[in-house]
């Protein structure tokens, strides 16, 4: 018996060292977890994997894979599968993101007319949210005395959060929607001038 969980024990060992080699690859690494489930049909030793995904495509492709599972009752008997499934369920995902179809922006295929109209949308959206995120500072500073550069970066990450939802909705990859922050940054800078953006004043000052 003592022979047979060490022998278990060593293989989840090795099977953690060839999860940790697979996440140190340079190419888009598969984050591997080797967990024990109790009280479903899942019930045993579960290895995951799983690929950051940067699209709601790469997302949907890896939905239903990179699961294995060994029940309690044969994980002494199968302790030696589980090195391999390691590489089983990260080959599978890799495969499943690389096979996902790109994605496509909706406004990378819409008449002109639909795209002056886009244009239009985006700056009458920009206008009402700075203008509802600025009512809620104010309202904020008169109530407590939170410092106004936190009201700044707060509105940051809760546009940063929209966006993020915005963006799978429409089907927006990771690579757009970081060029389309960083153009937004580059432009507020430039607009700024050399040396004013230092000085202009936070949202909620």
């Amino acid at each position: 018996m003592t022979d047979e969980v060490t022998s278990v024990g060593r293989a989840i060992a090795t099977a953690l060292d060839r999860a940790e080699q697979l996440r140190r690859l340079p190419d888009r690494p598969a984050r591997v977890r080797i967990m024990t489930v109790f009280g479903d049909d899942r019930s045993g030793l579960t290895i995951n994997a799983r690929i950051a995904a940067r699209s709601p495509a790469e997302l949907r492709a890896q939905e239903g894979l990179g699961t294995r599972c060994i029940p309690w009752a044969e994980l002494d008997a199968r302790a030696g599968e589980i090195v391999g499934l390691v590489d089983e369920v990260v080959r599978e995902v890799t495969l499943a993101v690389r096979d996902a179809p790109a994605t496509q922006r909706p406004s990378h295929s819409e008449t002109d007319v639909e795209i002056e109209g886009f244009g239009e949308l985006v700056d009458e959206l920009r206008v009402t949210l700075t203008g509802v995120a600025m009512a809620v500072l104010e309202s904020r500073r008169k109530t407590n005395s939170l410092p106004p550069p936190l009201g700044s970066e707060a509105t940051m990450l809760a546009a940063l959060k929209l966006a993020a939802l915005a963006a799978c909705t429409a089907n927006v990859g990771l690579s757009d929607a970081q060029d389309e922050l960083r153009n937004a940054i580059t432009d507020v800078l430039r607009k700024a001038g050399p040396g004013e953006y230092m000085q202009r004043p936070v949202l909620n000052s």
